[in-house]
């Protein structure tokens, strides 16, 4: 390859994409290099027997009009271009705690009423906690699409409270304090490290609103593709990274595994940053610097079952159902594979084509890297027959805890498919499979920390390991690497202006 870009970028996830879009509006010439045949990381969805499943983008908050996400939505041309449904108001997430149900309404008036008609003794305790993480999510300004003080962008007091502590502060009735911190799920929380900002921001996000995709949340890539390709950038797919060239101590170009080389004036990397500096060599970085990133820890992982049913014998529901088998929503304080799984997310994808029934549903629970680390040398479809009858009797193991609260599943169901933490290992860059990046860990919280900017000077970093994860975490690194190239400043007023 002898075309030279003004930027290549590694991974065509989220926060490529959306920096790619950045850049590419902004006249810089854009190459986003994909491993995979087909774009898009968490966000990529596959189709099986008439249903299309989403690999990790289930839900999405902070839509409504005038809300964080709809303003970005709208800076990237996404909110009338994007098919979505609105969750139950009543009750986009239900919560099953060892048999006892609970609902997350949407908006604060409604979960407040909620909660307290579950806990009329409780008032003080949850109104207490509502002030709490509105002002948590008020205190971070690029949650608000304010202007940061540049030289603390990563600096949050609130970083350094842990969420379980915070919440055993407000009540002693633990029945309120599990349900209080029931979405851990989508932070993979620990009561031991999870900071308060994570669990504030992700709750206050889904609260203010919660949107599902409708045919796949694959949709996302393909319309921000194609605005980047209008703008004249280029996106290659089938193109793994293998390692990066240097003139000199510069970074001048990277070649790809089937001996392409591309040049650019500077790289932004959409993958972990550890795979990121594993493509480098030793001498080139410090070694403290290496070891830093190397040494991070990762979230857990997970096993997702995709289930496809006979038709009309499974109602859509408008809701995400969590389900805990314990008495004690930190399930990953107790993990281990002999008890596995203690708890799972439960969806059923929309369709445009019907609202009443629903042909598929989804299913994904945690599960620790080191279950599947003898296979970790093979290749997707290459693993053995000893990993497919691994996968079929986890895959049963979790289906049989599934149908114990949807008893109508178990006569219906036509097929199902799996993927595990190597799939997401291969499928998404990590090495270990995680699904959320980085651990952010209130004990040591600077450590987890990682600036957009590495340690070589035209190597940039992005994605859900720079700042939070999931669409609104994601968006906002794309926006702070994006910033370093067109002022951030300038970029949060364009939004703004959108």
């Amino acid at each position: 390859m002898n075309d030279k870009y003004d930027i290549i970028i590694i991974g065509s996830g989220l926060g490529g994409l959306l920096s790619g879009f950045i850049l590419s509006k902004n006249g810089y010439n854009v190459c986003i290099l994909e491993k995979n045949p087909q774009i898009g990381g968490t966000l990529q969805s596959f189709k099986r027997d008439g249903c299309v499943f989403d690999t990790g983008m289930h839900y999405i908050g902070s839509l409504n009009d005038g809300q964080i996400l709809n303003r970005f939505f709208r800076y990237f041309n996404l909110l009338n271009n994007v098919k979505i449904r609105k969750l139950d108001e009543d009750g986009f997430d239900v919560i099953n705690i060892d048999n006892k149900i609970f609902k997350y309404a949407m908006g604060y008036e409604r979960f407040e009423n909620k909660l307290i008609s579950y806990f009329p003794n409780e008032k003080t305790a949850i109104k207490t906690y509502i002030n709490k993480i509105r002002e948590v999510a008020d205190s971070e300004p690029m949650y608000n699409l304010r202007i940061p003080d540049l030289k603390n962008l990563n600096v949050n007091p609130y970083m350094r409270v842990n969420t379980h502590k915070y919440i055993e502060s407000l009540t002693s009735n633990n029945e309120l304090q599990n349900v209080l911190a029931a979405l851990n799920y989508n932070y993979a929380g620990r009561s031991d490290n999870t900071p308060l900002y994570v669990h504030a921001f992700i709750n206050n996000y889904y609260i203010n609103s919660a949107y599902r995709f409708v045919d796949g949340s694959d949709q996302i890539a393909r319309i921000l593709a194609s605005q980047i390709i209008n703008n004249g950038g280029t996106i290659l797919k089938n193109r793994k990274v293998k390692e990066f060239v240097f003139k000199g101590s510069k970074l001048i170009a990277i070649d790809d595994t089937t001996g392409n080389r591309y040049f650019a004036n500077s790289f932004i990397s959409n993958i972990h940053p550890a795979q990121t500096l594993g493509m480098i060599d030793p001498g080139r970085l410090r070694k403290v610097y290496r070891n830093r990133i190397n040494s991070l820890e990762n979230t857990v992982s997970a096993f997702s079952v995709y289930i496809n049913l006979k038709e009309n014998t499974f109602p859509y529901i408008n809701s995400n159902y969590y389900y805990s088998k314990r008495n004690n929503v930190w399930s990953l304080d107790y993990y281990n594979e002999r008890n596995w799984p203690e708890n799972y997310f439960f969806y059923t994808p929309a369709f445009s084509t019907t609202n009443k029934y629903s042909r598929c549903v989804g299913v994904v629970t945690f599960m620790k890297y080191n279950e599947v680390k003898k296979w970790e040398d093979t290749s997707v479809e290459e693993r053995g027959t000893e990993y497919i009858d691994w996968k079929r009797t986890k895959a049963e193991k979790l289906i049989a805890l599934v149908t114990k609260q949807f008893p109508e599943l178990e006569k219906n169901i036509t097929g199902y498919y799996t993927s595990t933490p190597l799939t997401y290992r291969d499928y998404i860059g990590n090495g270990d499979g995680s699904i959320y990046g980085i651990l952010r860990n209130c004990n040591n919280p600077l450590e987890s920390v990682i600036s957009p900017r590495s340690s070589i000077s035209n190597l940039f970093f992005t994605g859900q390991n720079i700042n939070l994860h999931g669409m609104l975490g994601v968006t906002i690194s794309a926006v702070i690497t994006a910033g370093e190239f067109v002022g951030l400043r300038n970029l949060i007023r364009s939004i703004n202006n959108a």
